[in-house]
């Protein structure tokens, strides 16, 4: 497995991973915009070229916010999220950022405890933040 930076040309892979992980994707738009963003980063994981996970990361201002996390499902339990993750945290702090946050399902059990591996805390709820089902968010916060 290789990690890099995603460009522009990573956008359809992104977008078909998330399209496979979400019930509420980002549209390819979206994604694009995003790449092209200053203050967006992506990183991709590679398996024989192939993008198998990605990450999304905003940085503005020595503030974080992990936008996007998704790893193919048969590329799962391979440690991918894992990688990813601490690729993001240390990128924010070669970049002096003071915290990372980010929201998760309540229902993802397996982020939560993936998050809260790397120090990732609850700090608050919103309430009925996703649709498809209507679901609370969990927002964490890692200081940095």
């Amino acid at each position: 497995m290789h990690i890099r930076q995603a460009t522009i040309f990573d956008v359809e892979q992104i977008h078909d991973i998330e399209k496979q992980c979400f019930s509420q994707p980002w549209s390819l738009k979206d994604i694009y915009a995003d790449l092209v963003s200053p203050v967006a980063t992506y990183f991709v994981a590679t398996i024989d070229n192939s993008i198998v996970g990605y990450i999304g990361f905003w940085n503005v201002v020595g503030e974080g916010q992990l936008t996007n996390l998704a790893v193919k499902t048969e590329a799962r339990g391979m440690g991918i999220a894992n990688q990813l993750i601490k690729k993001v945290i240390d990128q924010a702090k070669i970049h002096s950022g003071e915290y990372i946050t980010l929201e998760v399902r309540q229902s993802n059990h397996i982020a939560s405890h993936l998050y809260k591996k790397y120090d990732f805390k609850e700090i608050a709820v919103r309430k009925a933040y996703y649709k498809e089902p209507t679901e609370d968010a969990t927002i964490m916060k890692l200081n940095l």
